[in-house]
C-alpha cells in the first residue's frame, strides 16, 4: 500500500524548509505521497494547527501518516513523539497539540521519541523537520508502528501549553483567515444550533444557512461546509470590515444544536 503522508506546518512557501523535509522522506520512501496541508499556520502556535488537522484527518485514508511541524521549541529539551489512532499515525512536538488532540480524539496515544538513532534520525539544533520527524515518518512508512520508537507517554504527563492567554468563557479563538476574507472562529458544529450571537460592535450579526441570504457587502455568521462557525461578508471581507484577525477572540453565544469550542477557559 503507497503510504500517504500529511504535512502541516508554519514554513511558509518563501524557502526551502517545506522541500527539505519532504524529500529528506522521499529519499527514504520514493513511493510515498505528500498531502500539503497547509505551511501558513502562524509562526509559533501550535494550537492554530488543530483544526486543519482535525479536518483533514476526517477525509483520509486508513493508515495515513500526519506529520505535523509547528515548533517554537525547537532545538530545546521539549518531546518529539509519534502517536497512533486507529491505524492512523501521527509525528509532532510534545507543544500542547497533542494534548489538545487527545481531547478530540479517544483512545489516541504517543510515544517519545527519545532516541534517533533507533530509526535514523539525528539531533538537530535548528531543523529537527528534516533531521528528526522526516526519518520518524520513513520508518513509520516502512511499517514500524509507534511503540517500537520509543515509550509510551502518560496522557497526564503531556505539555498543555496553548500560547493564548486573556480569553474568558463565551470567547472564541479565531484560528484562521481565508483568502476570502472569512473570519473562522474555533467552534466546530456537531448538529446545528438554533442560534447563534456574535456581536460586532453595537450590531448582531445575523445567523444564516446561505451567504446568500444576507445583502452583498453585508456580514453574516454561518456553519461553514467543515463544522466552523464562521463570520463573513457576502462578496467581501469580513477581516477587512471587522479588523478581525487570527489569535484574536470574539464573544459569541450559541443556543441549541451540539457542538463544543477549540478550546475552553479554565
Amino acid at each position: 500500500m503507497i503510504p500517504f503522508i500529511t504535512f502541516t506546518s508554519d514554513f511558509g512557501q518563501d524557502d526551502t524548509y517545506v522541500a527539505s523535509v519532504k524529500m529528506a522522506v522521499l529519499s527514504r520512501i520514493p513511493e510515498a505521497i505528500i498531502i500539503d496541508v497547509t505551511h501558513h499556520i502562524p509562526p509559533f502556535s501550535p494550537l492554530l494547527a488543530l483544526p486543519p488537522l482535525l479536518e483533514i484527518m476526517e477525509v483520509a485514508p486508513p493508515a495515513t501518516i500526519h506529520l505535523v511541524v509547528v515548533d517554537p521549541g525547537v532545538g530545546s529539551r521539549r518531546r518529539a513523539v509519534a502517536g497512533e489512532l486507529d491505524g492512523s499515525r501521527f509525528v509532532m512536538q510534545d507543544n500542547g497539540l497533542p494534548y489538545f488532540l487527545t481531547l478530540w480524539k479517544e483512545n489516541l496515544r504517543f510515544f517519545h521519541l527519545e532516541d534517533p538513532l533507533i530509526f535514523g534520525g539525528v539531533e538537530s539544533p535548528t531543523f529537527q523537520g528534516r533531521d528528526l520527524f522526516a526519518p520518524a515518518v520513513a520508518a513509520l512508512c516502512r511499517g514500524r508502528g509507534p511503540g517500537e520508537l520509543g515509550p509510551e507517554i502518560p496522557p497526564r504527563d503531556l505539555v498543555r501549553d496553548t500560547r493564548l492567554s486573556g480569553f474568558d468563557q463565551g470567547d472564541l479563538l479565531v484560528w484562521n483567515v481565508d483568502r476570502f476574507g472569512n473570519v473562522l472562529l474555533g467552534y466546530r458544529v456537531f448538529t446545528p444550533p438554533r442560534r447563534v450571537e456574535v456581536k460586532w460592535g453595537e450590531r448582531s450579526l445575523p445567523f444564516v444557512t446561505r451567504y446568500q441570504e444576507v445583502p452583498t457587502g453585508d456580514l453574516g455568521v454561518l456553519v461553514n461546509s467543515s463544522g466552523w462557525l464562521e463570520i463573513f461578508c457576502r462578496e467581501g471581507s469580513a477581516a477587512s470590515l471587522t479588523g478581525l484577525r487570527t489569535g484574536m477572540f470574539v464573544k459569541t453565544t450559541v443556543l441549541g444544536g451540539k457542538g463544543r469550542p477549540l478550546i475552553e477557559a479554565e
